[in-house]
């Protein structure tokens, strides 16, 4: 913290504000380190003044702790506490930003939902952008037209094949479907199952992207009885389908390293009529970069049609080449694209064959992580369990390559 705040005293005695291409991350530094260094002083006041009444405890040995060490360790842990408080709510919350909500979402800053008017936690924009909001007015829900002819996507430079730049860096990525109508609604969480899934695949390295499919609200779904996963939704922030179509569709990011550039969601396909009928299809995707190096993430989510292994009532080759037209039409050059989720469609099915003609795969099950770097960037796969789900959560970690003289890779 004291270097955060000498740094932005050091940038404010050079009197300017002109941040070079590369500092994208400086002006949330600057917010978090002037947070962080305003509460500091005060909570090191109520420490100080408490610490006396305040009993402590070795929580290794269960000894009384002296009164000077308690009150240095209530000390650091208030300050890790302000320091994360004020680092995410360095990047704005907005419902024009992160989408309107049918649920709750008590980890956001405030809320998109019509609860919060009851709740008095509205977003200063809520009522402007989502008190009025239906399906039929809803831009972002977009326009499903039917299916259509395969057409191959185009080729924009650095779409494809990721095109170094800057520093390199690790980045971690998950797919799940924790099949919300049996976990959660039936087995009432399973003792929070999914979470426990998602808390053990964050050692050695954190997750940074998680892709959900069938998992209607995550603030509900991960804070079932039988673990504590209050860490998780503090940790991430969630993306949600657009209220009247899929919304059990979900990305979520490590908001400590990343924030949100832009984010949609495009119709690319539908089941094909018949008892596995639930509907049309959709790819959600968030352009995000990362705090300390500039880097940007193509981030995308799908739940594919039925039924398994058809490509649903488009084929294989029309619902393949939409999802790669939006990804060609929303990514940008020199994003690193990673494209997840449960496809419905096998390793040898034609879905992920017309797929691997532009992206490199990783799995070869109906739960997939494609992406555009090389394979010798992928550095870990791993299956993580089920959760009492009938798919099990899997992660790819990928290593960015930086461009030319760029230093060791951060994780």
């Amino acid at each position: 913290l004291r270097t955060a705040a000498q740094e932005l005293a050091s940038d404010e005695e050079e009197g300017s504000d002109e941040l070079p291409p590369s500092d994208v991350g400086l002006p949330w530094r600057r917010a978090a380190a002037a947070a962080a260094a305003a509460l500091l002083f005060a909570a090191a006041v109520v420490v100080f003044a408490s610490s006396d009444r305040r009993p402590d405890f070795d929580r290794a040995r269960g000894a009384p702790t002296p009164p000077a060490a308690a009150a240095a360790a209530t000390v650091q842990e208030a300050v890790i506490g302000l320091a994360a408080a004020a680092a995410a709510s360095a990047e704005p919350f907005t419902c024009a930003k992160f989408g309107c909500l049918d649920v709750r979402s008590p980890a956001h800053p405030c809320q998109c939902s019509h609860f919060c008017v009851k709740d008095g936690t509205c977003c200063p924009d809520y009522q402007a952008v989502c008190s009025k909001l239906t399906p039929a007015t809803n831009p972002r829900l977009g326009h499903w037209g039917g299916c259509s002819k395969a057409v191959p996507p185009p080729s924009p430079p650095g779409i494809w094949h990721y095109a170094p730049k800057g520093a390199p860096l690790v980045v971690k990525a998950m797919s799940y479907n924790p099949e919300w109508w049996h976990v959660i609604e039936q087995l009432g969480g399973n003792g929070n199952g999914p979470a426990k899934v998602i808390m053990s695949a964050m050692h050695p390295q954190p997750v940074d992207f998680i892709g959900f499919q069938e998992f209607y609200d995550p603030w509900f779904g991960l804070s079932r009885p039988g673990a504590d996963a209050s860490s998780l939704l503090n940790a991430y922030t969630f993306i949600r389908g657009e209220v009247g179509g899929p919304v059990g569709t979900i990305i979520g990011y490590r908001k400590a390293a990343w924030s949100l550039i832009s984010r949609g969601q495009q119709f690319v396909g539908e089941d094909r009529k018949g008892p596995l009928y639930f509907g049309k299809r959709i790819i959600l995707w968030a352009r995000l970069v990362h705090h300390a190096t500039g880097k940007t993430v193509f981030f995308a989510n799908h739940h594919g049609p039925l039924p398994l292994n058809t490509g649903g009532a488009c084929g294989s080759a029309t619902t393949a080449a939409n999802l790669l037209h939006v990804i060609a039409a929303s990514a940008q050059g020199g994003d690193a694209v990673i494209f997840v989720g449960d496809f419905n469609a096998a390793g040898h099915s034609q879905t992920v064959g017309f797929l691997s003609k532009y992206l490199r795969g990783n799995f070869v099950g109906i739960d997939h992580i494609f992406s555009n770097l090389d394979a010798a960037a992928v550095t870990e796969k791993k299956g993580w369990g089920t959760g009492g789900s009938d798919h099990s959560a899997i992660t790819a970690t990928f290593q960015l390559p930086g461009g030319p003289g760029a230093p060791v890779a951060q994780q």
